[in-house]
């Protein structure tokens, strides 16, 4: 037997075996672009079950300035924050695909508040099948907008409130305080509450415009707010970051 007829059906099953391993072509995925739009419509309607159950169960959720979360207890907690300010959310995908059983999302996002644009930024999930089903395993997002102290100026607003809790109400939801002072040149607000006394809270702003701040505080918009929360005007201090 020759040397060449010998060795042919091994080299046939070499190629074959070669063939058998080759890694799976990412293509576009539907199952993966029809998973995205329920999560979108889950987040609409609020509806956590369904916005949670699209994730594994050992999902990382990776959100900005912040450390990573694991697990769906996680994945909860960063959207019922969103849901607590009043966020709604608009979601471009720029692709979806999928080679095998794993698969990964890229897109756009802009969340807005009362109407208004509060953040802008892109996405990156990846996905996986599990019994089946694709499920989120990794979200992480972050913003186009500048960081936080990374433009404008730093100020801390400090007070007593008649109310501790009305205080803190007229900050949540939808067309909260949040929103107002976003028209007045706030794009970034944090609230702070004294461990010792709850009556003692504050807040860190982002200013950008810093008139159009002073302006709004001064004016009869900005007494009647302070009025409605129970702010003792008396006490209020102003603080400016100084270098």
């Amino acid at each position: 037997m020759s040397r060449l007829r010998l060795f042919a059906p091994i080299g046939l099953l070499v190629l074959s075996a070669g063939s058998a391993c080759a890694p799976p072509v990412a293509q576009e995925s539907t199952e993966i672009a029809a998973r995205s739009a329920a999560w979108g419509e889950a987040f609409t309607a609020r509806n956590m079950e369904a916005l949670v159950g699209l994730y594994s169960e050992d999902a990382r959720m990776m959100p900005p300035n912040g450390p990573t979360g694991r697990g769906r207890e996680a994945v909860a907690l960063e959207f019922q924050a969103m849901f607590d300010a009043g966020l709604s959310v608009t979601i471009e995908t720029v692709e979806a695909m999928a080679a095998g059983d794993l698969g990964h999302r890229v897109g756009t996002y802009a969340l807005s508040a009362g109407g208004s644009e509060v953040d802008r930024g892109k996405f990156l999930e990846l996905w996986r099948k599990i019994d089946d089903e694709w499920k989120i395993t990794a979200d992480m997002y972050s913003s186009d907008w500048p960081a936080p102290g990374m433009a404008g100026t730093l100020v801390i607003g400090t007070h007593e409130v008649e109310d501790a809790e009305r205080w803190l109400a007229a900050w949540r939801g939808e067309d909260s305080r949040r929103q107002e002072f976003a028209e007045h040149g706030v794009p970034s607000v944090k609230t702070f509450q004294s461990q010792q006394n709850p009556k003692v809270t504050g807040v860190l702003m982002q200013v950008e415009d810093m008139a159009a701040l002073d302006a709004f505080l001064n004016s009869p918009e900005g007494q009647a707010a302070k009025a409605a929360d129970g702010v003792k005007d008396k006490t209020l201090q102003i603080f400016t970051e100084v270098e």
